[in-house]
């Protein structure tokens, strides 16, 4: 018998991908836009408020699209529009998230401590998002518990398996939250934001202790003291809440983005360029400031929110220095800069150690930094790099981004490397930057998004 095409794998979907041409020089200025990282919170504690809140400078990217789906499938009105996110959440007449919707995103978690506590229930599921090693939500639940809430993790029943799925938390009163204190073993920027928004509804005075420090806490501290909650403590190890039962919506415009910030100092770094970037909040970036200008980079701060971030030989006189770096919580070194900082450290001179502390699964893009011709040992959570002098020599090839920040690495060991690089799942990459190939374009980078469409075998 023959074999019918009809049979055969058919393509089941477009492939999107960056294709850029290196070397590339970049000069120009970049604006920065709002922080995802702040968003994300920011929208979940909209479901804290009665009435509307208003949300400026948010990210046009696929994670806060995800955000909005997740709330307007609770019942929330959410509209978008130039920029900003209008959501009045009155009408909020479920407490279960979609499966499909929580896969999206991992953020989506944050809804359970707005949910609980205003409503009195909520019903989550275990949260997706980039595989980067172990994130567990043990924290959010035991500070849940410590407030309290009566928590089980179910599994669900899936094509006849069971998994571990779904969360289920409720008011133990039957009425709503209560003050409790509350030390977080790791300062965890997700739980220490899940427990501010629940306790900020609960009944009485909430301590938690151990907390993190990251600026996007103290943006949603600031925001749920604009809608009327009662917060000390914010940027410090400890918190204090006084609950309020009722809050209402506020307007607050989201701060820049520091991660984007920190992407294009490096890409300014990597192809050994000046750029100017703006609007931008040195002191988030101060740690990223200091290492690069310990390898050599000259930066200059020309008004209170821009930066001239320079490279150029010209400018410098020599090449640019490995250094080491450690990722920590904030005010320590971003992990979520450390694969973009990785990719840089293969064309200094000399070797480097990076150390990876946060997450135990987040060397997967050093893999693909070898594919462009980087020398990286990697030995658990520690990489050693070496430089352009030490065996690493980047060339063009075809890379995978396997998770958000791992992904953008690739975009700027593309922009150095000599000839082509094609970077494929290149949603990772779109979940958390804005038009980041376009802006890229604007600073003089040979970089496209194609889509390939995939074509069938043929026997």
């Amino acid at each position: 018998q023959g074999t019918h095409f009809s049979n055969l794998p058919q393509p089941t979907k477009q492939d999107p991908i960056f294709k850029i041409k290196g070397p590339s020089t970049l000069s120009g200025h970049i604006t920065i836009s709002g922080s995802k990282n702040a968003s994300l919170p920011l929208l979940a504690a909209t479901l804290c408020c009665s009435g509307t809140s208003l949300l400026h400078n948010l990210p046009n990217v696929s994670d806060i699209q995800a955000m909005a789906s997740i709330l307007s499938s609770l019942g929330a009105k959410v509209d978008a529009f130039d920029g900003k996110m209008m959501v009045n959440s009155d009408g909020v007449g479920k407490v279960e998230v979609d499966l499909e919707e929580m896969k999206k995103i991992r953020g989506g978690f944050f809804v359970i401590g707005p949910l609980v506590a205003r409503f009195g229930e909520a019903v989550v599921a275990l949260p997706g998002g980039c595989n980067i090693g172990k994130r567990p939500v043990d924290l959010h639940l035991r500070g849940l518990r410590a407030l309290g809430a009566v928590v089980e993790l179910r599994q669900v029943l899936v094509l006849q398996c069971y998994r571990d799925g779904k969360v289920w938390a409720r008011a133990a009163n039957g009425r709503g939250l209560v003050g409790g204190k509350f030390r977080l073993d790791y300062p965890s920027v997700g739980a220490t934001e899940t427990l501010m928004m629940a306790a900020s509804m609960a009944d009485g005075t909430t301590m938690l202790s151990n907390v993190a420090k990251e600026p996007e806490v103290v943006d949603l501290a600031r925001f749920l003291t604009d809608c009327g909650a009662w917060i000390e403590g914010a940027g410090s190890d400890n918190l204090i809440i006084r609950g309020k039962r009722q809050l209402y919506g506020s307007e607050c415009v989201i701060k820049p983005d520091r991660i984007e910030t920190g992407t294009f100092m490096l890409a300014a770094a990597i192809t050994r360029s000046c750029i100017l970037m703006s609007p931008v909040i040195p002191s988030r970036v101060s740690c990223l400031i200091d290492k690069l200008s310990q390898a050599g980079c000259k930066i200059s701060r020309l008004d209170q929110q821009t930066l001239q971030v320079s490279a150029h030989p010209s400018h410098i006189g020599y090449d640019l220095k490995s250094f080491d770096i450690k990722t920590n919580p904030f005010p320590g070194f971003p992990t979520d800069l450390q694969p973009q900082t990785m990719a840089l450290l293969t064309t200094c001179t000399g070797s480097s150690l990076v150390e990876e502390s946060v997450f135990d699964n987040r060397m997967t893009h050093a893999r693909e930094l070898q594919k462009l011709g980087a020398r990286i040992q990697v030995s658990g959570r520690n990489a050693l790099v070496y430089g352009f002098d030490e065996g690493s020599s980047l060339q063009g090839s075809r890379v995978i981004a396997r998770d958000l920040r791992g992904g953008v690495s690739l975009i700027l060991a593309g922009l150095a490397a000599k000839g082509t690089t094609q970077i494929h799942d290149i949603a990772h990459i779109e979940r958390g930057y804005e038009n980041i190939d376009m802006k890229l374009q604007n600073l003089g980078a040979d970089i496209q998004r194609l889509t390939l469409t995939p074509v069938p075998l043929l026997l």
